[in-house]
């Protein structure tokens, strides 16, 4: 927020996002510090065996440059969780080295699983980001940056030893201030959310670049006031070589307990999807009931007065999840399994859809299928 004007800004970065480990203060001011790159991946990863789904929580980092002295730790271990990090800006000072790809960095990175074969594997809600590790040369020794430390001695260290391909990361940062660009009213959002709201003229927006980019959405109306509106998102798709392409053939693929009515046949299928992060149970249950259930709620274009739980899936993760919800789902599982792997989604249809989950003491839950949230899993999905 600007301190001189109040008004909020959105963060916009260019691919992904770029931090920086801040330097112990014992660090001298007049050395020239020198930042590191590594990747940091974070998400949970679904594997898909003869045995069910199987989500694993995954956060790994791993050191983007090549040819640094044997020192230079691999990974950041810990400290991209246990140490605040700031975001680079285009003042921020220091010389930073651009990265190796991602590819070449984390292709082998097998996340210490050793499971049985897997027929797939899915990544869903994961996000790469660039952190950046200070260090700097105290008489020809290499120092790390954040505990002044001098690194074990291999060799001594040369300044050419850093005479790598430099980039400015900084620039790649772009604060939008948070103003509706249709009415001028202030928009709502949290800090990890990617839709921001303007209550006043029903609308939703997101960063695309240096600007707000308008979004389109629906809402099911609240019964309550206390009513918590939660964002998911509905996906139609050409699904090949399995023909599912109706109601009907979600319900005799899945086994459906109950007759099928002649309207199905008709009936395209939609696949469900959280648009919000939460464990990774809960997650795997809501994207099971939510499409079994292939809702129909009246819809409408309009922003309640009631609470909004952040958007921080995005819609391309959201794709993802459509052939773990077959897995799930469908009969019999062992066929559906060999064939999954060959089987092509090619999405054709994204809904962005609010759905009013009624508040309870300690739960949130939909009344027209009985499904229910615990509220702490629900606060606690930031950390994900």
């Amino acid at each position: 927020m600007c301190e001189f004007c109040r008004v909020r800004s959105c963060i916009s970065q260019k691919g992904f996002p770029r931090y920086y480990l801040p330097c112990s203060p014992n660090v001298p001011q007049e050395v020239q510090l020198i930042y590191l790159p590594y990747w940091r991946f974070k998400g949970v990863r679904y594997m898909c065996t003869a045995s069910g789904i199987t989500p694993r929580f995954t956060d790994i980092s791993a050191l983007a440059v090549a040819g640094m002295p044997p020192q230079i730790p691999f990974s950041l271990g810990l400290r991209s969780q246990a140490i605040p990090m700031k975001l680079i800006r285009p003042d921020t000072q220091g010389k930073f080295f651009r990265p190796l790809p991602t590819a070449m960095v984390l292709k082998d990175k097998t996340f210490g699983l050793k499971l049985e074969k897997i027929s797939f594997k899915e990544d869903i809600g994961e996000t790469f980001s660039l952190i950046y590790s200070p260090f700097y040369i105290r008489q020809q020794h290499l120092v790390d940056g954040v505990t002044n430390q001098a690194l074990p001695l291999e060799k001594l260290i040369t300044p050419d030893i850093f005479d790598l391909d430099r980039v400015r990361p900084g620039v790649e940062t772009h604060f939008i201030a948070g103003i509706c660009p249709g009415c001028g009213a202030d928009l709502e959002g949290s800090g990890d959310s990617l839709v921001l709201v303007c209550r006043n003229c029903h609308s939703l927006w997101r960063a695309k670049g240096k600007t707000l980019a308008k979004i389109k959405f629906s809402t099911a109306a609240p019964a309550h006031k206390d009513d918590i509106m939660l964002p998911f998102w509905r996906i139609s798709a050409n699904i090949s070589p399995i023909n599912l392409s109706s109601h009907a053939d979600l319900a005799r693929m899945a086994n459906l307990p109950r007759a099928i009515p002649r309207k199905w046949e008709e009936k395209p299928v939609h696949f469900w999807s959280p648009a919000f992060k939460v464990r990774p149970n809960i997650f795997l249950r809501l994207l099971g009931q939510m499409t079994s259930a292939q809702l129909e709620p009246p819809l409408s274009q309009t922003v309640e007065d009631n609470l909004y739980q952040p958007v921080n899936l995005p819609a391309s993760e959201a794709i993802q999840t459509v052939r773990i919800t077959m897995a799930a789902l469908l009969k019999p599982g062992k066929e559906i399994l060999e064939r999954l792997p060959k089987t092509n989604v090619v999405p054709q249809n994204v809904s962005l859809i609010f759905l009013p989950f009624k508040s309870s003491q300690h739960d949130i839950i939909y009344p027209d299928l009985g499904i229910g949230i615990n509220k702490k899993a629900l606060a606690l999905s930031g950390n994900l």
